[in-house]
């Protein structure tokens, strides 16, 4: 940028930040997740001088590609995974959860809330097999200290080469930078020594399991509360299809057991219950109250047993017969 705003040739600026970004890598060490950056940083100088406007993500895959063929032996490196995870989750997630804030919540404020909790959403499951624990306070931690990093690392840098040219200078960067890096550890302490704090937490891939459950969950919630419309219909639409696809499911068990020969028989055939016949609230002031004859208790459409037949005046009963 300072560059391009003394109006410098395009291929010029780019050597010179080229050669910025060299410099600040042999300062703070070969580390993996250095490499990476640096390496993004290289992929994303080189389209600028060419002319070419690229996205995050195609600078990450291009740099992990080449460290990867570069020094395989990164691929077992946790430090490189996270930052890797770190940067894939800031580009995919944090620009999706920003958008998704209401409008009348400032864009920074959105930003300095979805940038660390994009990244701690694909960094928690691999933290979790490094230390099987739950940071409660990790995303307040990470708000709070995320404005307090860029003084550190600007200033720091700055002050390097002053050293030699003029270390007053140098000094007062240097304290600037202590004073925003003492601000970092104190809001570590801070929130490490809050209730509740650390949770333990399953190890071995049931607590990365476990962790990622929760890492879908966060984001799905962080969705559901900035999209509370969508959110409704999206529940409702997966009723419906949950009722259609347990009508199917029965329709298809059902033809399946027939299918099979398990068929109910004509004896477990329910007839259709017949209607009571109207009442008295239903018939008042119609017709006339029946009353029943029938002193034996059975009924008179029941077919009369041999024995409780008459017996025609005509026909003798023998002796002792009833």
């Amino acid at each position: 940028m300072a560059c391009r705003s003394l109006r410098l040739p395009r291929l010029a600026a780019a050597a010179l930040a080229g050669a910025g970004l060299w410099l600040f890598v042999l300062l703070v060490g070969p580390d993996a997740s250095v490499l990476r950056a640096a390496l993004m940083g290289a992929v994303a100088v080189v389209s600028l001088a060419s002319g070419r406007s690229g996205r995050g993500l195609s600078f990450l895959c291009l740099a992990v590609i080449g460290l990867l063929l570069t020094d395989p032996g990164l691929g077992s490196s946790f430090g490189f995974l996270l930052s890797v995870l770190a940067t894939l989750g800031i580009i995919v997630l944090g620009r999706r959860i920003i958008d998704w804030t209401p409008g009348f919540v400032p864009r920074w404020a959105a930003a300095a809330v979805a940038v660390p909790l994009s990244a701690q959403l694909l960094c928690g499951p691999v933290i979790v097999l490094l230390q099987p624990q739950f940071s409660t306070y990790s995303l307040l931690a990470n708000v709070i200290a995320s404005p307090l990093v860029a003084p550190v690392t600007l200033f720091g840098t700055a002050a390097v080469p002053l050293m030699v040219l003029a270390p007053w200078a140098a000094t007062a960067l240097i304290a600037v930078a202590g004073t925003f890096s003492a601000g970092v550890a104190a809001t570590a302490r801070f929130t490490s020594q809050l209730p509740g704090a650390s949770l333990p937490w399953p190890e071995g891939i049931h607590g990365l399991l476990t962790m990622l459950f929760l890492s879908v969950l966060t984001y799905g919630t962080v969705w559901a509360c900035a999209r509370p419309r969508q959110a409704c219909r999206l529940v409702l639409s997966c009723h419906r299809r949950l009722v259609s696809l347990i009508e199917v499911m029965e329709t298809w068990s059902v033809l399946t057991l027939h299918r099979h020969g398990f068929r109910q028989g004509p004896r477990s055939k329910r007839k259709p219950a017949r209607r009571p016949a109207p009442g008295l609230e239903r018939g008042a002031g119609r017709g006339r109250l029946g009353y029943s004859t029938n002193l034996s208790g059975r009924n008179p459409r029941w077919p009369l047993r041999r024995s409780e037949q008459p017996v025609p005046r005509h026909q003798t009963l023998p002796p002792g017969g009833t």
